[in-house]
């Protein structure tokens, strides 16, 4: 429905589209893009400084775009020219009010400003293209998404294993092992944002390595390091689902994890799995599954299971028991995995431990208290962990809040509620967990019956965020 929002183009006064963005018709456009500019060629270092790189590696347009305009002195008016963006658009791109991740007006920004395109990572995502790896063209990519699928370490060592023909690859131990090597950036992004984006990545790889594992060549040495990575990717992948709140994938990849560490006769991978069970039958509602899972992770591990490692199975039982109601028990599984507990990482614990810190325990702790119905306990113990948590575990960090946020409530404090996670908002748009969305819902979804100020300009603000809808 043309000029339906009352647009006209300011080139010629026709009525525009009310889907028309650019401020122009598609004549005077594509005219005034045939002309020879009149706007000054941005200079080259310009995007070769620091500052600029790191803007367009983050898809800061805020940031790029005044860089520009402070480096050049070029108008809005000649930013909306190079660009195709109405100048309104661009005044708001700068302010930061507007957000650009369409993958189209982001390809229109760099090409029309004349930045390097891989500095925006642009030429990585045709490469990953070339592996399968693609993005639809027309989707909207958000800030975390862009950045795993341009983390070509994911991609690309498992793509020099596959060549071009699965049918003939041969697997070495060094290709087996490079795959493998791809886990620790998996379970750093996975701290920062969590659920759906890295588990897109996860899932193409574990396709590839179970193509591998079918049709390639490879001795019995490298089998084993594949059904190895096939197996951790498994588990990655599973325990990516569970914290997307997707239960029923969850459970499928962890049988598929389960079934590889038994067929590589790893022990390491056998309790990494089962820990993750234990949280995901929690989470279905079966508390004594859950302490026979981490009673026989316990066994597993035993006689080679590091301190920590020991103390974190000791401590997930102590968080079944509480859920199960036994406080005797859980209070007797949780002084063991104090006792054990080392808050020096060590050689000997395996690397997807490294995320359990004296916060972790003490989050296990409050899990505890939350079950057994002691709020004011389990409030203590979260806020000591929100304030303790390293800055990288933003993920955790969203996560804890909202759940110190329900422990206030719990405890009849809906303005201390509202304190708590008012400071921490944004966060939430920025990661993409499951368990910390639910938990946030939750909580607004309590504080709506609140009468209290503070609750009302909580929703507002969370409301101003779509933090509700995506709630």
């Amino acid at each position: 429905m043309a000029g339906a929002g009352g647009q006209r183009c300011r080139g010629c006064g026709q009525p525009l589209s009310r889907y028309n963005d650019t401020g122009q018709c598609s004549v005077c456009l594509t005219s005034r893009r045939g002309t020879p500019s009149l706007v000054q060629p941005i200079p080259p270092g310009l995007w070769f400084r620091p500052e600029m790189r790191t803007a367009l590696s983050e898809w800061d347009w805020s940031a790029v775009l005044t860089l520009v305009v402070t480096a050049t002195g070029i108008s809005q008016l000649d930013l909306a020219s190079l660009t195709g963006f109405s100048q309104p658009h661009v005044s708001r791109l700068m302010k930061g009010t507007a957000k650009c991740f369409d993958i189209r007006a982001i390809n229109r920004m760099v090409d029309g400003l004349g930045a390097p395109r891989s500095f925006a990572g642009l030429a990585p995502i045709a490469a990953i293209d070339g592996v399968t790896v693609a993005l639809n063209p027309s989707e909207k990519v958000d800030p975390m998404h862009r950045r795993v699928l341009l983390t070509t370490s994911f991609a690309l060592p498992i793509a020099a294993v596959l060549g071009t023909d699965v049918q003939s690859s041969v697997v070495t131990q060094g290709h087996a092992r490079k795959i493998r090597s791809l886990l620790p950036e998996l379970y750093s992004l996975d701290d920062q944002a969590g659920g759906t984006p890295v588990s897109d990545v996860t899932q193409w790889c574990l396709r590839e390595v179970d193509a591998l594992l079918q049709n390639a060549e490879y001795s019995e040495a490298v089998g084993q390091d594949l059904q190895l990575a096939y197996g951790e990717l498994a588990e990655m992948a599973g325990w990516l689902d569970f914290d997307a709140g997707r239960v029923s994938s969850a459970q499928h990849y962890f049988g598929e994890a389960l079934r590889a560490a038994q067929l590589a006769d790893d022990l390491n991978l056998e309790v990494l799995v089962l820990a993750s069970m234990i949280m995901l039958a929690r989470h279905r509602g079966r508390p004594r599954e859950a302490v026979q899972l981490a009673q026989l992770a316990q066994r597993r591990a035993r006689g080679w299971g590091s301190p920590r490692l020991m103390s974190l199975l000791a401590a997930r039982e102590a968080t079944a028991w509480a859920q199960a109601g036994d406080a005797s028990a859980a209070q007797s599984a949780m002084a063991r995995a104090l006792h054990t507990f080392e808050p020096n990482r060590s050689d000997v614990d395996p690397v997807w431990l490294s995320f359990y810190t004296a916060a972790e325990l003490t989050a296990q702790q409050a899990s505890v208290s939350t079950y057994l119905e002691r709020p004011a306990q389990a409030a203590t113990q979260l806020r000591r962990v929100v304030q303790s948590l390293e800055p990288h575990y933003t993920r955790n960090h969203a996560l804890y809040t909202a759940r110190l946020a329900l422990a206030h409530l719990a405890d009849g404090d809906d303005r201390q509620a509202c304190r708590t996670l008012v400071p921490a908002l944004r966060e939430f748009t920025s990661i993409r967990s499951g368990r910390a969305a639910a938990h946030l819902c939750e909580c607004l979804a309590a504080l709506r019956h609140s009468r209290t100020t503070e609750s009302r300009d909580l929703i507002e603000q969370a409301t101003a965020l779509d933090l509700v809808d995506t709630a």
